[in-house]
């Protein structure tokens, strides 16, 4: 017992009552600091900073980078699965899950976590799963909506979804930057495209996580 009481007096101790909130404000500086200066900016001393607290408590919640990126990760996906919960269960799901997909909020510090995930296996495989659950979402969605539309799909689901994907990340993605060459003519037969399967699309906003 007395081993016991020695160990836990080595290293940091975490104030009563206030782990929860100093676990979500690590998280939170961090992605602060992702989005403002790049994820190679982040560090124990500037996450202390950002966040008002002492560089040790970040050791204390997470004892490598590798814990930290994996869950400033987890954090963005679970709310994104949220919202393609919602989207799913909407009038129109294929129509809302674009409008999400086009969302750019979180694309910076997505494409900072996908960086870091080239240095960090546990991150790369964690943002692969992700990624393959919702690809999978989306593919029975266009399967489902073809179906109901009394419809062939115009491509298999499975390619359809990788197809809206890859063209609403990269158009997330050049707004980020400041391009939209082509941005007009691309939404004009994906909004096509859907209004086959779906009807004319109505304004739709992406659902927020609560």
């Amino acid at each position: 017992m007395a081993d016991e009481t020695t160990n836990r007096s080595k290293g940091p101790r975490e104030p009563v009552g206030e782990g929860g909130d100093s676990r979500e404000a690590i998280i939170a500086a961090t992605i602060e600091i992702m989005r403002d200066q790049g994820y190679a900016a982040v560090s124990s001393r500037r996450i202390a900073e950002r966040a008002g607290l002492k560089s040790k408590l970040v050791h204390y919640y997470f004892k490598t980078m590798d814990e930290l990126f994996l869950a400033v990760y987890k954090r963005i996906e679970d709310q994104h699965f949220i919202q393609v919960t919602r989207a799913l269960a909407s009038a129109r799901p294929l129509h809302t899950l674009w409008q999400l997909n086009l969302e750019t909020t979180n694309t910076a510090i997505v494409l900072e976590l996908t960086a870091a995930a080239n240095h960090r296996k546990i991150l790369g495989a964690e943002i692969a799963r992700a990624s393959e659950r919702f690809r999978l979402l989306q593919a029975a969605a266009f399967e489902r909506a073809a179906r109901d539309a009394g419809r062939e799909p115009p491509l298999p689901p499975l390619v359809a979804a990788v197809l809206s994907l890859a063209l609403s990340r990269l158009l997330a993605m050049d707004r980020v930057l400041g391009v939209s060459s082509g941005h007009e003519e691309t939404l004009r037969e994906i909004g096509a495209m859907l209004a086959a399967l779906e009807g004319e699309p109505h304004k739709v906003a992406p659902p927020s996580a609560a």
